[in-house]
């Protein structure tokens, strides 16, 4: 079965203008999910009961129990076409804190690291706001998800 789907990602790798608008995404149990775009040619491997996706010289290493599912689709995201219910503002607060204000009950805001470590303990709500703090963590390029539908990534130097 690994060995099929191996195959069929190669086929679909070997077309760039077929790549260009896709994406391969993986679904966690916990209801999130991560992609990586086609044209970044990201290379997938199993070991030590771990899904292994490198792209652009970074290597993210998953555990297979958190994987619900990995699946291809269409990337649909465009600058210029914003999600409607983006009612929330964000602004940095010094070198170390993300604040979004205006923000709905119920929304879910998550940190990761590049190599897809969740750091729940960085996001912290406050009535109407959430409140990132990235002081405890260190120099790296961090991803902050917003509602599994707007990802924003932070390089903090």
């Amino acid at each position: 079965m690994k060995r099929l789907f191996l195959l069929l990602f190669c086929l679909c790798m070997s077309s760039m203008v077929w790549a260009k608008d896709y994406l391969l995404v993986i679904d966690f149990i916990d209801g999130t999910d991560m992609s990586f775009a086609l044209s970044t040619r990201p290379m997938l491997s199993f070991a030590e009961q771990k899904l292994i996706v490198s792209a652009e010289g970074q290597k993210t290493e998953i555990e297979l129990v958190n994987v619900a599912n990995f699946h291809f689709k269409e990337d649909v995201s465009d600058i210029r076409s914003p999600h409607v219910d983006d009612e929330y503002t964000i602004v940095w607060q010094g070198d170390d804190q993300i604040v979004i204000s205006n923000i709905k009950a119920g929304t879910m805001v998550r940190l990761y690291g590049i190599d897809g470590t969740f750091y729940p303990n960085c996001v912290n709500t406050f009535d109407d706001c959430q409140v990132v703090s990235l002081a405890s963590l260190p120099k790296g390029i961090y991803l902050l998800n917003i509602n599994n539908h707007r990802t924003l990534k932070i390089n903090r130097k």
